[in-house]
């Protein structure tokens, strides 16, 4: 179960297994300031981020102590795994098996990153309809999820 499934107490997340949509809104700018990063990254506000897409991330390079921003896919695809699609599977982890979980175990130690994020989504089941609900930081705050990178 996601992190952000504390929000299950008021009846929102049906969501069990991850929390799979986000958005990023601020500018290039404003993310270089907070997170004191360089390199290209899109300018334009993302309002429904999913698996699988590219994504912006930061991540300092091993043995500097600068950041910089670095386009990725979300999705981990383990270095034993023989289908790609298996990153549609491995999109979050659970803090409690992160170090003993075979997708996770090795990339955990040495490959991490922040995603940067605003908001992220979580669904009401209204009978047939899902409701989206928008989970948002205050102003100029920053929401990161870490992550391990590839």
């Amino acid at each position: 179960m996601c992190a952000a499934c504390e929000w299950d107490r008021f009846g929102i997340c049906d969501n069990k297994l991850v929390c799979n949509r986000y958005r990023l809104t601020h500018s290039k700018q404003y993310l270089a300031e907070r997170f004191e990063a360089w390199d290209e990254i899109e300018d334009r506000p993302r309002y429904n981020i999913a698996p699988t897409q590219p994504v912006a991330t930061v991540r300092r390079e091993m043995g500097k102590k600068t950041r910089k921003f670095t386009t990725m896919r979300w999705g981990l695809i383990p270095s034993w795994a023989n289908d790609m699609s298996i990153g549609t599977r491995t999109l979050n982890a659970r803090s409690e098996t992160v170090t003993t979980t075979p997708a996770f175990r090795n990339s955990i130690l040495t490959k991490r990153c922040l995603i940067p994020a605003d908001g992220f989504y979580e669904w009401r089941k209204m009978g047939s309809v899902k409701q989206p609900y928008c989970f948002e930081v205050g102003e100029g705050e920053r929401l990161v999820a870490r992550s391990r990178r590839q």
